[in-house]
């Protein structure tokens, strides 16, 4: 995968998270993506950029002064992808709209990510990630019992919104192939991004009732599927859901009469529910884990983001990269999905404007 998509060239014009997030997998992909930032805005790399902007390069450009916003039409007419995230009606009044770019480059991807679509009663609407999940109904489903708890922490919709946009363009450029080189303007929204993902848990109503949701809600109350405190204060994840692993976890606390009850969904399995969480108390996560896990019974420790970096197979799939930042100092940093024979070498994230002389040299000559 990591030169899948090479040759491409990307635009990234006042993305945000999500628009940077879906450069940072095609770049992994062998793509080259080139950020047009803001003036001023921001002068400096921050955290997030440290990873997500590795390997890409970097121009300021204020697209509000016709001769910058010129350079990056110049820009456009040679790149075969151009995302955006500014709300509807902005890029046409930059003059940077889709119908500008495709009549001075008939091929190229426009992708429009926005909060909520290009069209629509709140189209213009400003929000962030924590209400996507909360108007989508996501919130509620990885947390039914949900009240005054602290949010999540981390940004869902924007991260599903980056692979979302990544995998339609990455579509969008192989029709392009078979469409006599045409491109096309895909508007995709957030919201419809993280409200998809309920389709494999609350996909379908009939009569005006989510059928494929209360049967979500049901299995999420499994004995067997489910998540318990241990004694040390860490938590477990287990998912014994296949008759054998039920009974052979049952079978190891000599209560294999629960086993069924343990398959039950909703309330029914009370008992099975408490008989583990009684003995699930008694000693560390760990020691569950390494005691079941010799069984074959699902099984894991709930772990920090911190300790899934020590992770073996992660580590083994070249999804954690020692790496180093434009300074020299070293960093330990997510890889990219799909790619674990190896990754090309990457830049360090650049510091706003650094490959400025492309606007010299232009896309072609690069």
């Amino acid at each position: 995968m990591q030169d899948a998509l090479k040759g491409i060239t990307i635009l990234e014009v006042g993305v945000m998270t999500p628009g940077k997030f879906c450069g940072f997998l095609m770049t992994g992909w062998g793509a080259r993506s080139i950020r047009i930032e803001r003036e001023g805005f921001p002068d400096h790399i921050t955290n997030e950029d440290l990873l997500l902007n590795r390997g890409k390069q970097s121009i300021v450009l204020n697209l509000r002064d016709a001769a910058d916003r010129g350079t990056l039409l110049d820009l456009a007419r040679d790149a075969d992808v151009l995302i955006e995230s500014y709300r509807p009606g902005v890029t046409t009044r930059l003059g940077i709209d889709y119908d500008t770019i495709r009549a001075i480059n008939p091929g190229i991807i426009y992708c429009s990510l926005s909060g909520f679509g290009q069209s629509g009663e709140e189209a213009q609407r400003a929000a962030y990630d924590l209400i996507f999940q909360a108007e989508s109904g996501l919130l509620h489903a990885l947390n039914a019992n949900i009240t005054a708890v602290a949010g999540p922490q981390t940004y869902l919709t924007d991260a599903t919104s980056g692979v979302m946009a990544a995998f339609a363009i990455s579509a969008a450029l192989q029709g392009r192939s078979g469409n006599d080189g045409a491109g096309r303007h895909i508007d995709l929204s957030m919201q419809e991004t993280v409200f998809s993902l309920l389709s494999v848990s609350h996909g379908t109503m009939r009569d005006g009732v989510a059928i494929s949701g209360d049967e979500a809600a049901a299995r999420s109350q499994r004995a067997a599927f489910n998540i318990y405190g241990a004694g040390d204060g860490r938590a477990i994840a287990l998912t014994a859901i296949s008759e054998s692993s039920c009974k052979a976890l049952f079978r190891y606390f000599n209560r294999e009469d629960l086993w069924q009850q343990g398959l039950v969904p909703g309330t029914e399995g009370r008992e099975a529910t408490a008989f583990l969480r009684q003995q699930f108390a008694s000693q560390s996560a760990q020691f569950w884990v390494d005691a079941l896990s010799a069984l074959d019974i699902e099984i894991a420790l709930v772990k920090t983001p911190t300790e899934a970096y020590d992770s073996p197979q992660l580590q083994g799939r070249n999804m954690i990269l020692d790496t180093r930042d434009q300074a020299g100092q070293s960093l330990r940093q997510i890889g990219f999905p799909g790619t674990a024979t190896g990754t090309r070498a990457l830049e360090p994230a650049p510091e706003p404007g650094t490959h400025q002389t492309l606007l010299k040299k232009g896309l072609s000559n690069e």
